[in-house]
């Protein structure tokens, strides 16, 4: 790949991608510091801070700049001439979708007390959780022949073993109640927070 053929933009993108991804962690954050009475991070999941107060347009500030950051890193990746595959854009699709339907329908209010927003929500949360590890392994598959991006696809195919295991332990979480289910989703969260930045900034050095 020459320079000629990088979108001038792709960089700059890639950028935007890792400022996204740091804001919703500032975020999130912000509301643990901010909600820690009414929040526990070890036991309850990170959308029941949308259920107290200013949490809730909070949350979806966090949830809005993990979209953002994920629409940016695909447009990144397609300036920066990844190969493209249809895989890897449904995967990163769904997993934006999953993220917006969080967003929109509010958890369950507690453990016995379920709504159907909440049900739809906790749907939300399991596509988006389960669709970025196959995005990213099926985004290292896709770039495992192509010399130029190996670096890209041994980096995705770890994470994808590491997010389908933190994501499966969450899942385990659901019908296990003494595990730390808080901690199980903040972990799985984490991973595919760090995905984003270090797939955006291995893009970024790419292209220079």
């Amino acid at each position: 790949m020459t320079t000629s053929q990088v979108h001038p933009h792709a960089a700059t993108l890639a950028k935007l991608a890792v400022a996204t991804a740091v804001g919703a962690f500032a975020v999130v954050g912000a509301l643990t510091i901010a909600l820690g009475r009414q929040v526990d991070p070890l036991t309850d999941p990170v959308s029941d801070y949308a259920l107290h107060g200013s949490g809730a347009w909070l949350f979806a500030v966090a949830v809005g700049l993990l979209v953002l950051g994920g629409v940016a890193i695909g447009a990144a990746m397609v300036r920066a001439g990844l190969p493209r595959a249809a895989a890897p854009r449904v995967w990163f699709g769904l997993w934006c979708t999953g993220l917006t339907i969080c967003a929109v329908f509010p958890g369950n209010p507690s453990s016995t007390e379920t709504t159907w927003a909440g049900e739809v929500h906790r749907f939300g949360g399991a596509l988006f959780l389960t669709s970025m590890p196959l995005a990213c392994l099926s985004l290292a598959r896709r770039l495992g022949s192509h010399p130029l991006w190996t670096v890209v696809a041994a980096r995705a195919r770890w994470f994808a073993y590491l997010g389908g295991a933190t994501a499966g332990a969450f899942g385990v979480s659901q019908v296990v109640p003494w595990l730390p289910q808080g901690l199980l989703e903040r972990g799985a969260l984490g991973v595919e927070l760090a995905f984003l930045v270090v797939l955006a900034t291995t893009v970024s050095r790419a292209v220079r």
